[in-house]
């Protein structure tokens, strides 16, 4: 399953957003569309078993205006995928999933080059 939300930059928090009831409904209506006899449990124990990606954008730095951009901020252009952890956990990228999308782009042929930042 894919959830795309059009209200992240102005706030995961929105009627529509990452952060809103929505994600939760939606889940719960596909989970029991699917297995209409399933108990919450069950529909909680597959929740918990489920793999998430948070699939966003990282804005390289502007080679003509480099020193705008903080150093640990700095994607470079066509030079891999950008994986954003957050300690404030604003990702929902977690050490699991940045290990398993690391084993993936190390086994993909070719192999897909990984940049790394922390987002305070």
């Amino acid at each position: 399953m894919i959830m795309l939300f059009d209200h992240e930059e102005v706030g995961s928090c929105s009627a529509q957003g990452a952060d809103s009831n929505m994600v939760v409904e939606a889940c719960e209506r596909i989970y029991y569309g699917a297995k209409p006899n399933a108990t919450k449990e069950s529909y909680f124990r597959t929740i918990r078993k489920s793999f998430l990606i948070s699939a966003d954008m990282a804005h390289a730095v502007h080679p003509n205006y480099s020193e705008k951009h903080q150093p640990q901020h700095a994607p470079k252009f066509n030079e891999g995928i950008v994986i954003k952890l957050n300690a404030n956990q604003r990702y929902v990228t977690d050490s699991v999933s940045a290990a398993i999308l690391r084993v993936l782009a190390a086994n993909s042929k070719p192999i897909v080059p990984i940049q790394d930042f922390i987002i305070k």
